[in-house]
């Protein structure tokens, strides 16, 4: 059936794109879970753990337990907000900056290697599917 497909290709994807990110990761004392909110707090700077929270449709408390284990890493710093005193800023320090850099190099090389021979026009469909897949993921 073509649902099964796609869910194996999901599932192929999820798991090998986790592999080559731990490996590559594997020296710099940050897992997997940690560098998705390490980039997108550099994607994001400012942002609060419950806009992150929101945005990768994760739990809160999980945030919370990454950014006090990257903090004491050296990797994020937090501040509050000024609209909102319960609130937490995140931010990433040089060594958070220069890590968010080196994970962009390897989102690169990861997307090149499965796109790079598709001509735009398919990314550009793909990119519009998998976003609209994803949103309708997060309502559930």
């Amino acid at each position: 059936m073509e649902n099964e497909k796609i869910i194996r290709a999901f599932g192929i994807l999820n798991r090998t794109f986790v592999s080559f990110i731990s490996k590559s990761l594997s020296a710099k004392d940050l897992s997997y879970s940690d560098s998705i909110f390490l980039v997108n707090i550099g994607d994001n700077e400012g942002t609060t753990q419950e806009e992150l929270a929101h945005f990768l449709a994760i739990d809160k408390a999980a945030i919370a337990r990454s950014v006090k284990n990257m903090e004491g890493k050296g990797y994020v710093r937090t501040g509050r907000s000024k609209a909102d005193k319960r609130a937490k800023e995140l931010y990433l320090s040089e060594s958070g900056k220069e890590l968010y850099q080196y994970m962009q190099l390897l989102n690169h090389q990861w997307i090149n290697q499965l796109l790079g021979d598709l001509d735009p026009d398919e990314i550009k469909k793909f990119n519009q599917t998998i976003d609209l897949i994803s949103s309708r993921a997060k309502s559930l």
